[in-house]
């Protein structure tokens, strides 16, 4: 098999009502800006993300629901506004599911879908990783 390394933190996905609305919070407070906004139908959701242009660090995703069902809206639901899930980068998405099925990790996603700001992505189940929501994903 080859070898999976899991890159730099991506992003961290943070479920919100209004995306807009926090990220001009977080624009206003924090210092950040907005580095990308796409909204996608078919995933139900509005993805601002954020990043601080001054330095490499990793970016801010605020999820905001579009359509009723979506994963974010029961997210939101059931927890309320918070962090959703950790994204790391990867080389090859392809073996990074693998490596992950082969320790034992439940994949969500056991074949990669469309991500938003030009990635591929899946995401591991929580409950085999102590909680937390991990996607990976690939820049195409």
């Amino acid at each position: 098999m080859d070898l999976f390394k899991v890159g730099k933190l991506y992003h961290i996905g943070i479920a919100v009502h209004d995306a807009l609305k926090v990220a001009k919070l977080y624009s206003d407070v924090l210092g950040l800006k907005i580095e990308h906004d796409e909204t996608v139908p078919d995933q139900g959701v509005r993805a601002i993300m954020l990043s601080n242009d001054k330095s490499n660090s990793s970016a801010i995703e605020l999820l905001e629901p579009v359509v009723e069902n979506s994963s974010i809206s029961k997210f939101l639901e059931k927890r309320g506004e918070g962090m959703h899930h950790i994204c790391y980068l990867v080389e090859d998405i392809n073996v990074g599911i693998k490596f992950l099925e082969d320790k034992n990790i439940e994949m969500i996603d056991r074949v990669p879908r469309e991500g938003l700001n030009s990635t591929i992505v899946a995401f591991a189940h929580p409950k085999s990783l102590n909680g937390v929501l991990i996607e990976l994903a690939q820049k195409v």
